[in-house]
């Protein structure tokens, strides 16, 4: 958990919007970032040392879905070579390790 409780994608990151006009998370733009990014069936979600959790990845839109309403929230695979931040501006980025 320490490699998603720390450190952010930054400014420099590849934002792209992931909430729909009514300010909810739109679950086409996040499926869309996710699979681009994401290969494993079973990701971490962090959101805070409280909104912690596991997951398979087919789950992921609902939780996230409701994390965000408290925070950011970043998404890896099990491995931590792919992760994904949704900022609750509206906000997504990708980011993958080389390994």
């Amino acid at each position: 958990m320490h490699k998603l409780s720390h450190g952010r994608i930054g400014p420099c990151g590849n934002w792209v919007r992931v909430f729909n006009d009514s300010e909810e998370l739109d679950e086409m733009k996040f499926s869309k970032l996710f699979e681009d990014t994401i290969q494993s069936d079973i990701v971490v979600i962090y959101q805070s040392s409280i909104n912690v959790t596991i997951s398979k990845a087919s789950e992921a839109f609902e939780i996230v879905a409701q994390f965000v309403k408290h925070g950011v929230v970043k998404i890896a695979d099990v491995r931590f070579t792919s992760q994904i931040e949704i900022d609750p501006l509206g906000v997504g980025a990708a980011y993958r390790t080389n390994k």
